[in-house]
């Protein structure tokens, strides 16, 4: 009988570790996630930019822990003429609304909220991107950040995620 409980406390702690062991790197995937999403919004042309966007991309795609739905309606706000960084941008946009559902869990639902978030998320790396490389220049994108700054943003990405149907 002795041998049975140390048995089963041996199956019951080591059980407990393998489960404490995956949460723990499921937080430290999200935290990473978090992270580097912040890094490549403020560093879009980091030499490890394009294999750290790979590593959040597939993330994002196979975690649990959030989804995002990216409308073709809200895609074209990130426009296709003479935008060159097209791709870091809409991926930008992508981990934007993912890091606004991961940091304010009660609005996770909130698609609108997430969408606004993801835009101006690529709008702070547009800007990055003008600054850095004038071949970023894209006068859509301008007109963005100038909704963006003249306080319009937001009612752009409501309309547009409404004529999109994107809630639906």
């Amino acid at each position: 009988m002795k041998y049975l409980s140390i048995v089963l406390t041996i199956f019951v702690f080591s059980l407990s570790a393998q489960t404490t062991m995956a949460q723990s790197k499921a937080e430290k995937e999200r935290s990473d996630f978090l992270r580097n999403s912040k890094v490549l919004e403020n560093k879009p042309f980091d030499p490890d930019a394009e294999i750290v966007r790979s590593i959040g991309f597939k993330w994002l795609v196979e975690t649990d822990q959030v989804s995002v739905t990216v409308c073709s309606s809200i895609m074209k706000l990130n426009p296709e003429k003479k935008n060159k960084f097209k791709g870091e941008l809409l991926m930008q946009m992508t981990f934007g609304m993912a890091v606004f559902k991961l940091e304010n869990p009660d609005k996770k639902d909130d698609e609108k909220a997430a969408t606004l978030a993801g835009v101006e998320s690529m709008l702070r790396t547009y800007a990055v991107m003008l600054s850095e490389n004038e071949k970023a220049k894209n006068t859509e994108l301008d007109n963005l950040v100038a909704k963006e700054k003249s306080g319009e943003l937001k009612a752009l990405v409501d309309a547009t995620f409404d004529a999109g149907k994107c809630g639906k």
